[in-house]
């Protein structure tokens, strides 16, 4: 029962540690200021200052320890109370501590990951073999950032009347596509996912219930550069699903990069530059690194390797990895706007990615997307990428036999 509650107990430390965290950032901060309005006074000052600086960091530290008690405290007292039940259910298989995770690994997932945290969200295939019988046709379906597979039911009841429809279960019905659904940890670099994915479709074709005739893969967002990854990766090997993908589609993937990213680094940049705000700079850099590689879609380690700060200014790349032969690429780029053309749709795009970078095609960058298999659609936002009708439609005009 100990190994079971420990993702429950991890959260409760995880959230004593936050709290511990945003006392220093304050702790920090508070003594730039003090150091900047005790320096303009002078020499008289100094004495205030000594006597200042010993108090705060006195009270700081029993404020930081004290957050850290409480949440060993707490940690055990939960244990204790979750022990006492009967089949205790670990929180990534709840539906709102679910979410919860998926929004963790996606911010610190990296942190979580080198830190051997149970709340690190393994690369894992969910399907429902009772709602979906497995046939030959697979698609495997791979969310983007700070989600897992739950965003697939995004707003299903309200669209559809059934909180489980989702793309994939609409497909199978309609022309036989087996859903095959991945959650992973989005904070990790996306080659490190990518490399994952090689595997976990190994195993796949391997072990699925009846022989593999066709995958098809599906990305929203990160997870369409996680599965270009996954392809380039594998073609240097002898990886037995890389003949079988016939088709890939991307939903709103940031190809190009995306401007929200390139934003947080300039960000970081600008706020290390003042002691005042050092520790602000300091906590905005804290991101994953799987967030960093959003900055120009970074999808192989040979195009983040050689950087030591994922927010230092650097050159924007000239190429991208090449797209997987041998197989059909269709993309989705929507606008929250009606068209994407203007320039207020350039910048805003689906509220995190342009349409060029989800088109792949810029003034400095061609990924090779043919347009012609290729939708705009207006009026949507990033999200409703993930279960709309209007996406649903395109995915059955494109994915039907």
């Amino acid at each position: 029962m100990a190994e079971s509650i420990a993702d429950l107990r991890a959260a409760v430390g995880l959230a004593g540690r936050g709290v511990a965290a945003a006392t220093g950032l304050i702790r920090d901060t508070h003594r730039a200021i003090a150091r900047r309005a005790f320096t303009v006074n002078g020499p008289p000052a100094r004495p205030a200052h000594v006597l200042h600086d010993a108090i705060s960091t006195s009270v700081y530290a029993a404020v930081s320890a004290g957050a850290n008690v409480a949440a060993t405290a707490a940690g055990l007292a939960v244990a204790v109370r979750a022990a006492s039940r009967q089949g205790y259910r670990p929180l990534a298989e709840r539906p709102r501590a679910g979410v919860a995770l998926g929004a963790i690994n996606g911010a610190w997932g990296d942190w979580l990951d080198r830190t051997g945290s149970p709340l690190a969200l393994p690369m894992t295939f969910r399907y429902d073999d009772e709602r979906t019988p497995p046939t030959g046709d697979v698609a495997v379906w791979l969310h983007g950032l700070c989600e897992t597979d739950a965003a697939w039911r995004l707003k299903a009841r309200e669209h559809y009347g059934d909180p489980g429809s989702t793309h994939g279960s609409r497909l199978y019905d309609a022309v036989g596509l087996t859903p095959a659904y991945v959650r992973y940890n989005t904070g990790l670099h996306i080659s490190a996912n990518g490399a994952s994915l090689d595997a976990l479709l190994t195993r796949l074709v391997d072990g699925w219930p009846v022989p593999v005739t066709r995958l098809t893969l599906i990305g929203h967002s990160m997870g369409g550069l996680v599965v270009r990854s996954a392809a380039a990766q594998a073609e240097t090997g002898d990886s037995n699903w890389l003949p079988l993908v016939k088709r890939v589609v991307y939903l709103g993937s940031p190809h190009l990069g995306a401007p929200l990213e390139t934003g947080a680094a300039h960000a970081t940049r600008a706020l290390r530059r003042l002691p005042e705000t050092k520790a602000l700079g300091d906590a905005l850099a804290s991101r994953s690194a799987g967030i960093k590689d959003l900055r120009y879609g970074d999808v192989l380690e040979a195009d983040w390797s050689e950087v030591t700060d994922l927010d230092a200014t650097r050159p924007a790349p000239t190429s991208c990895a090449p797209l997987l032969d041998g197989a059909e690429h269709y993309f989705v780029g929507a606008t929250i706007g009606a068209r994407h053309d203007t320039p207020v749709a350039k910048i805003l795009g689906d509220a995190l990615v342009p349409f060029a970078s989800a088109s792949g095609t810029n003034e400095t960058r061609t990924l090779g997307l043919d347009l012609d298999r290729g939708r705009h659609l207006g009026g949507l936002h990033h999200f409703d990428l993930l279960n709309h009708p209007r996406v649903y439609a395109v995915l059955r005009e494109w994915l039907r036999d």
